[in-house]
């Protein structure tokens, strides 16, 4: 497809090329007031050619470059879903965002210009064949002046590309900050300094400076722009003033190089426009580059293999966690925090309870559990057998998990076709009826409160029908008679159907309703 587009670019290039001689011939043979039927079919012939092969070109561009863009957006969401946990909150949001979204649309919109710019670059070669087909020192003579003031161009857009790069380095840490400012919402509402540091200590600085090298950019490519089109009418001028004094060529060659030059400034104003676009496609371009090496070496896939659906891991007898450790590193591969060494054993069909203060290591635990994340010492066992890298894959498919942090999708993904009658029943239990539906295989309203969108969640938890639950904080945020329903029904209901739920809670009341409690200090157990 690529090679059939650089063909009609180039066969686009070199017909206007033959428009332009075309015209040049006509105006030395026509007589006055006489019509020559040859050139005009040749010219007619010629423009219908430019017109068919140049819109082929640009079409079959945007459409080659859609499929690329969308193939990228695409590859990229495959990748993030096969990235560890831990790699995937390092790369983060926003560095995801701006490739999907503002990097790949930067490589689409410098490609119909590029296109365009292809077959422009074409006509200028021809146009400089034919300046030399007439003259060999006009040609020498535009070569010498036009390979100067590539080279100071290139000099130039050098340093552009630079700022370019700080450039996306800023835009990544401007959607850093904005989505502190949306993720942490309700936080900065409750405090007036930290919602005034967060803007004005920090967004607010981020975006100057992100401006600052924006404009600076800008003003890069206006000189740039403006010393190609200055370099063209120095060009022109050299023909016209230079060229007589140097060589004896007539008036009627000097005007045809002349109107060859003039033909030129359509072209070349296509080639310069698109420079600056190529320049940003090429630092998007290596953007992309960037963060796909960085999700390749997060990939799992090598480390722990695709699930095998056919053999689903469906039960267990027991998990042991023998001496686990885990840290977490700031910047410079400090510790700041550390989980264990833990020694803990769950059995199958026992609810066990957590509890902890804040930073204690609770969901770090569940993290290390559920496989999330990978122990730095220590081995995990399954059914006593030692659990490796290659079986977490289809480990991590024996939990159903609810973190504080849950994310709640709109249809029950995984589930394949399920029995909306099912659904209904749940959503008369959860008293979820009037906020929200199940039509066509999707809740109708998600936008609920907390409390209510952790019922959700319990629905979805609940029809995946896996062996082991865990709940992080799910009784918090529902009002007194749900909280006494979740504990003393809901966790008895799904002991006796044989699952074991693990969860972090702080309701000291409903103890009872557990067979085991673990107490969390400073990343240990302290007792349980």
């Amino acid at each position: 497809m690529s090679l059939k587009i650089s063909a009609f670019a180039s066969m686009a290039g070199l017909l206007q090329g033959m428009v332009m001689v075309i015209i040049n011939g006509a105006a030395e043979k026509f007589p006055e007031k006489s019509l020559n039927f040859r050139y005009l079919l040749m010219f007619i012939v010629c423009i219908s050619g430019f017109i068919l092969a140049k819109r082929y070109s640009l079409t079959m561009t945007a459409s080659l470059i859609q499929h690329i863009v969308f193939s990228i957006r695409l590859r990229f969401l495959d990748k993030i879903r096969n990235t560890g946990l831990m790699a995937f909150e390092d790369i983060g949001k926003s560095q995801i965002y701006t490739v999907l979204a503002e990097n790949t649309e930067t490589i689409f919109d410098a490609s119909r210009l590029i296109a365009n710019a292809g077959s422009s670059a074409v006509m200028l070669i021809f146009s400089f064949l034919y300046i030399g087909h007439l003259s060999i020192t006009a040609f020498f003579l535009a070569v010498i002046i036009i390979s100067g003031g590539v080279s100071i161009y290139l000099i130039n857009q050098k340093a552009t590309g630079e700022d370019l790069t700080e450039c996306l380095k800023k835009e990544n840490e401007f959607f850093d900050g904005v989505n502190h400012l949306l993720d942490g919402f309700k936080e900065i509402k409750m405090n007036t300094a930290k919602s005034r540091d967060l803007y004005e200590g920090h967004i607010q600085q981020i975006s100057t400076e992100a401006r600052d090298i924006n404009i600076r950019t800008e003003y890069r490519f206006i000189d740039n722009y403006i010393f190609a089109q200055a370099f063209f009418y120095i060009l022109l001028a050299t023909i016209i003033f230079l060229l007589p004094q140097i060589t004896d060529l007539g008036y009627g060659i000097i005007t045809n190089i002349t109107a060859v030059v003039l033909f030129m400034v359509g072209p070349l104003g296509n080639i310069v426009e698109a420079l600056p676009l190529v320049a940003r496609a090429d630092v998007a371009i290596t953007n992309i580059e960037t963060l796909e090496k960085s999700l390749d070496a997060a990939d799992e896939g090598h480390i722990t293999g695709s699930v095998d659906f056919s053999r689903p891991q469906t039960g267990f007898d027991a998990i042991f966690m023998e001496n686990i450790a885990f840290s977490y590193m700031d910047p410079d591969r400090h510790k700041v925090f550390t989980l264990g060494p833990i020694d803990l054993s769950i059995k199958a069909g026992e609810v066990l309870f957590i509890v902890g203060g804040n930073g204690s290591g609770k969901s770090t635990l569940l993290k290390i559990l559920a496989g999330l994340y990978y122990p730095h010492n220590g081995r995990m066992l399954l059914n006593n057998k030692v659990l490796e890298p290659a079986h977490y894959a289809r480990y991590r498919n024996l939990f159903s998990i609810i973190f504080t942090d849950f994310h709640l999708f709109d249809r029950l993904y995984g589930l394949g076709k399920i029995e909306a009658q099912k659904v209904f029943e749940l959503l008369d239990i959860m008293e979820l009826s009037d906020k929200t539906s199940f039509v066509d295989d999707k809740f109708t309203n998600t936008k609920l409160s907390t409390g209510q969108r952790k019922r959700l969640a319990l629905i979805a938890s609940h029809l995946e029908d896996k062996p082991i639950l865990m709940f992080d904080e799910v009784a918090a945020d529902q009002d007194p008679k749900f909280r006494k329903y979740f504990y003393e029904v809901l966790l008895q209901d799904l002991k006796q159907r044989g699952k074991t739920v693990i969860a972090v809670t702080h309701d000291d009341r409903f103890f009872h309703a557990a067979d085991r409690i673990l107490k969390m200090e400073d990343g240990q157990i302290v007792n349980g």
